[in-house]
Order: C-alpha cells, then structure tokens, then sequence
C-alpha cells in the first residue's frame, strides 16, 4: 500500500460524503446512536461546509452558519465556524486550520462581520485571527435553594415536535451586548434531537411560546442539565427559575449557564455553604467561570461602526497583524487567498459619536499596534487596553491606552450555545 496522501480540500456534497462524515463523528466521539446519524443530515443543511478528502475520503469538515452578533446596540452579521471535526488519521496535517480559514473567506464574502466559534481549548484557533471571549458563569446547584419569590405556574410540556416555538422564544430573548442569534430551523431542531433523555416544560400566550426551558435529564434525582432557556422578558425568566424550584422535591442538582439578563449566584440560597457540603458527591454544586468562545473581526469599518461612544472623541493610527494571512499562504488556498481582504496593515481609527476606521496613515497620531486577534477582544469589552497590553503584547502610548479603558462596552455574553 502506498504511503503517498492526495489531499484534496473542497465544499461538503452532502449526501455523497455524509456517510465518511457520519464515520468521523463516531470516531471522535460526537455520535453514538443512530438517531444522532439522522440529525447529522439537518445539522450540516443549513450553511456553508468545507471538507478535505485523503485520497477520496473525507476525513475533515468544518461548517460555517450565518447569524447576528451584538456590538453595543447594534447587532452585526455574524459567521460562526461549527463543527469542527477531524478524523483520527487526519490529525496533524493542519486540515482543520485550512478549513477554518477557507469558511473564513467565505464568511466575509458573505458579508459577515465577525465570526466566532466554541473552542475545544485555546491555542490552535489563534492561528487564524481568533482572540478568547468573555468568561461566562456555569453553576450547579439544588434547585431547592433557588431564592426566586414566586411560585411557577403548572407549564405544559414540550417535545421536538415544538422545535420552531423553542427557536422562536430564543430569538425574541432580550438582547444584550455580545448576544448572539442563530436563527436556524433545522439545525436546532437537529441539535434538540441528539439531546438524549431531554424533555422540555414551558408557557403559551394564546398559540405564542413565550418561555421555555430545554433540560437533559439523568436519573431519578439527576443531575440535570439546562441546554436551552428561553424567555421574551424578565418576569418569564423568573417563573422558568421558579420552575426549576418546583423540580427540587425529587431533583438534587441542575447543571446550568448563568443567564446573560441575572447574577445568578445572588439568587441562590448560601451558595457557599451548599458547595462546601456536597463537594466530591454526586449531587454536587459549584461554580465554574471560563471563556468557551472566541471572535475575530472580518469587518473593521463595520464593526467600528457599530459603537455608540459618546464620550472625547479619541484618534489613533492602527497598524494590525493578521495571523491568518500566512494560514492563507498555503498552495491549495490559493483561491482564498485572492478572495481575501486582509486586515493587516494602517488603518486610521476615530472613536466618538460616529466612529470609523479607515485604511491609511497619519503620522500625527499615536500609534496602537497588535494582532487581529487582541483588537477583537478590545472591541466587544473582553479586556481594556492596558490589560491587552500586559496578556496580549498590544503597544500604544500609555496617554492613548488610558484613552481608550473607558470606551468599549465591557461583558458580552452570547447567551447562545455553539
């Protein structure tokens, strides 16, 4: 047999290559049932799928799905770079960073201006221009403890078959900076399928669903996991936290996503003493905080144009390093890399009441220098400037760095698993 590899990268043909993709998400651990195999059809029919064949086969895909993204109050056209998979003989051959950068491309064409995606952990997405998101809460908790003041009215429950109401109430969540919205039928439809032994309990007015809660269950006693909540208003985020209340007669522990609207620890019970007794048990409670995310701008002037700052206006010229311009210099993304607009190089930034950027120099300015990567974080508010200047190596005069800590908006929250 010939050690020689052909590798060929090319959009996804779904129903030729769902089988070998089917074959990958086994191998990696995604799919285990055949129910997930069905999904798998609806999951990769809306967007965008890069794949790359070894002589024939696929052994890697990376999807790419459209939606929006909240830049202060604006919401800005969003790709977001999903699934992500690479079989166990394709590893190490840089495939899946091609891939990514290849629906890159193709995210900016279409006229996305940021992307973003969840991240197995840091390191390997930074080749591409991604810096880490905003840390998030994770809680688990006794219900019981829950210090929500009223009491949930009896809800109705919920089955796949409502997976357009569910998807409905997701969009219409009040937005806040950094939310994100995926407003895709099929694929979260798809998603609610491979949920295993998951139910939903929720609340009409009239025919509208106005909140809900997606959970998986285990157990008689779980714990449960919250994957989707949602709700068009604070009162419906309060009756579905008094609904999970009302689940504490039989359920020991839910497993949850601070919602991006509530501090959720200030509504839980003595949140320390309930961690410290069920520490290392089965029913355990806790608090994790992490970034699972990252972004990268593929539009400057768009998403500078997204701000709302209405302090001193603050000038400077912006010299930017894009990372993915050499993942681009590979011979087999040579049409890629004709379609791409970098980001690298001068830009002029104004920052005020109408803030641009725009591609020149002025020698009058002071200079701010870093990566795509930290200035995507200094945008949507992940960290200010001077801190950016101590974690990211981004440099600037110490009169522009203190400038620019009060003018991004600060914690975004997707409020959106993807």
């Amino acid at each position: 047999m010939s050690d020689e590899l052909h590798i060929d990268l090319r959009d996804l043909e779904i129903d030729a290559d769902m089988p070998a993709l089917r074959r990958v998400w086994r191998e990696i651990g995604w799919s285990d049932s055949k129910q997930t195999d069905r999904a798998m059809l609806d999951f990769y029919a809306e967007g965008e799928t890069g794949v790359a064949l070894i002589n024939g086969e696929v052994e890697c895909a990376v999807l790419a799905q459209y939606g929006t993204m909240r830049l202060d109050h604006h919401d800005l056209p969003l790709c977001v770079v999903s699934a992500v998979t690479t079989s166990r003989i394709a590893r190490g051959l840089s495939l899946a960073q091609k891939l990514t950068a290849r629906q890159l491309v193709k995210g900016q064409q279409a006229g996305a201006a940021v992307a973003t995606l969840g991240m197995f952990d840091q390191g390997f997405y930074n080749k591409v221009g991604f810096g880490t998101g905003a840390y998030t809460n994770e809680f688990a908790f006794d219900p019981g403890l829950l210090d929500v003041g009223l009491k949930a009215r009896t809800p109705v429950r919920l089955s796949v078959e409502q997976a357009d109401q569910m998807l409905g109430a997701m969009v219409a969540r009040p937005r806040v900076h950094g939310s994100v919205v995926l407003n895709l039928p099929r694929t979260f439809e798809a998603e609610l399928t491979m949920d295993d032994n998951a139910f939903g309990l929720g609340y009409y007015d009239g025919s509208r669903l106005t909140h809900f809660v997606w959970m998986r269950a285990k157990g008689e006693n779980g714990p449960y996991q919250v994957k989707w909540m949602g709700y068009e208003n604070g009162d419906g985020l309060l009756e579905l936290l008094a609904l999970l209340k009302s689940l504490a007669d039989q359920v020991y522990s839910i497993r949850m996503h601070e919602p991006p609207h509530v501090q959720l620890q200030s509504m839980l019970k003595r949140p320390f003493r309930s961690q410290a007794i069920a520490e290392k048990g089965k029913f355990y409670a806790d608090q994790n905080t992490y970034a699972w995310y990252q972004l990268r701008v593929l539009d400057l002037a768009s998403c500078l144009g997204a701000l709302s700052y209405s302090g001193p206006d603050v000038a400077f010229q912006l010299r930017l390093e894009d990372p993915i311009d050499s993942v681009l210099a590979a011979e087999d993304l040579a049409v890629e890399r004709a379609a791409w607009r970098s980001l690298s190089g001068d830009w002029v930034v104004t920052l005020g009441r109408r803030s641009t950027a725009v591609s020149a120099t002025d020698a009058a300015l002071p200079t701010l220098e870093c990566t795509v990567n930290s200035f995507s974080r200094l945008l949507w508010g992940v960290a200010s400037a001077s801190s950016l200047a101590v974690s990211d190596g981004l440099k600037a005069p110490s009169h522009l760095l203190e400038s620019l800590d009060g003018v991004f908006p600060a914690h975004p929250n997707p409020g959106w698993d993807f």
